[in-house]
């Protein structure tokens, strides 16, 4: 008896490993692919594509024989990165993974060769079980993440959090010349701030609703002059107002049209009154000249 629970205790450390190590061994991997690198993949795979900074360039695009689709490179800070499928008719062998800049359009802008993969030989099952999965493979995710310390929005993706009733500064660097030109409307905002600025960077002030509930929020651009709907140019996330804080923007939107009513109430009355006051006058001196037109008539009679 003794042996044996000397035995026991001798392996229990071996069980606990195997027991710890069996869970991550049987996790899925995500396959990653750097600048200069070699990804193994089998047909129906999801590889994430990263870059860092001088690597490639935001919006540049991935490509490869093999990828079920181009991968068009997002902020992630502080990678830029995407996601790519590899095709379920792919063959083994190993490609060559290209990447194109952002403004190339035709074929003198030549690719530059920036990784390869090489892709795992696999059974006709397999591939019937790659055309499966790869239907039920869920849309991307569009949000991006960009340094903290760097103006919003950046992109229509860049999807910063604000705590609702705060003031926020809203930045365009792709509108110089359009001083004036652009307003901005969300159901996040108190107000409608437009967007104002003598050089390449145009601002503006935006004022987040007190009752605005968590969550995203789409940010729409009016461009003067144009026809038809609003277009969606940036997105926002609402958090929380903090906690043991007052928040008056909403109120204060409301004073400001109550205000605004107010206003209009009196300058209505107050031009009512006006126009009372000149008719009563104007009444008063028709009769007056009416009775001294009449006592003339009966002195001339007399």
């Amino acid at each position: 008896m003794d042996s044996f629970r000397g035995a026991a205790w001798a392996a229990l450390p071996l069980l606990l490993s195997l027991l710890a190590a069996g869970p991550a061994s049987a996790a899925p991997s995500t396959p990653s692919l750097t600048y200069g690198g070699l990804a193994s993949v089998r047909p129906g795979d999801t590889l994430t594509v990263d870059a860092r900074s001088g690597e490639a360039s935001y919006g540049d695009t991935m490509h490869a024989s093999v990828f079920l689709a181009p991968g068009r490179l997002r902020m992630m800070d502080p990678l830029l990165t995407t996601t790519v499928t590899i095709a379920c008719d792919a063959r083994p062998g190993t490609r060559p993974v290209t990447r194109r800049g952002a403004g190339d359009v035709g074929p003198d802008e030549h690719p530059f060769r920036w990784a390869r993969v090489r892709v795992q030989p696999v059974d006709e099952d397999a591939r019937r079980a790659c055309r499966d999965k790869v239907k039920r493979l869920p849309a991307p995710k569009l949000a991006e993440r960009w340094a903290p310390d760097s103006t919003w929005p950046q992109s229509e993706w860049d999807v910063r959090t604000f705590r609702a009733g705060s003031r926020i500064t809203v930045t365009d660097n792709d509108d110089e010349g359009a001083d004036g030109d652009i307003s901005l409307t969300s159901r996040a905002f108190a107000d409608h701030p437009v967007l104002r600025g003598a050089r390449a960077v145009l601002t503006a002030t935006a004022t987040l609703k007190c009752g605005a509930a968590p969550g995203l929020y789409v940010v729409y651009r009016h461009d003067a002059g144009q026809s038809g709907p609003d277009r969606r140019w940036a997105r926002l996330r609402v958090a929380p107002a903090a906690s043991g804080k007052s928040c008056s923007t909403d109120q204060a939107a409301a004073r400001s049209a109550g205000t605004s009513r107010t206003a209009v109430v009196a300058w209505t009355a107050g031009g009512v009154f006006l126009a009372a006051a000149a008719g009563t006058v104007l009444f008063r001196r028709a009769r007056n000249r009416r009775l001294r037109a009449d006592g003339a008539r009966a002195r001339s009679a007399a």
